[in-house]
């Protein structure tokens, strides 16, 4: 079963450690406890909330993080610009939004 999470992490950060990959493997293990998501993951058609049934699962989640049994990928900032609409007195008057992305690392993890 292949999963993905994510985690926030600054570009700056990134900056500096991005070659030291045995660092990177350690603060991907370590931080993972407390800081991904999504906490709530599909499998088998249900959904499974690692924080309070997926204790099972979140253990060979970790068990394959301490392994070095995951890969990464850094994703920078991005904003995403979404319209809506709104119709009134028969004029359409468009509302554009913009939704801003933080960076973060994209890991997968095959358990």
């Amino acid at each position: 079963m292949e999963l993905e999470f994510f985690m926030d992490i600054s570009p700056n950060w990134w900056i500096k450690v991005r070659k030291d990959k045995k660092y990177l493997n350690e603060y991907i293990f370590e931080k993972f406890q407390e800081d991904y998501y999504p906490r709530v993951i599909n499998h088998n058609r249900n959904e499974i909330d690692l924080e309070k049934s997926g204790a099972t699962i979140k253990k060979d989640i970790m068990d394959s993080l301490k392994l070095g049994k995951f890969e990464y990928e850094f994703l920078p900032e991005d904003e995403n610009m979404k319209e809506s609409y709104s119709i009134s007195n028969g004029n359409i008057q468009f509302q554009p939004r913009r939704i801003k992305i933080n960076s973060r690392l994209w890991i997968k993890i095959t358990i």
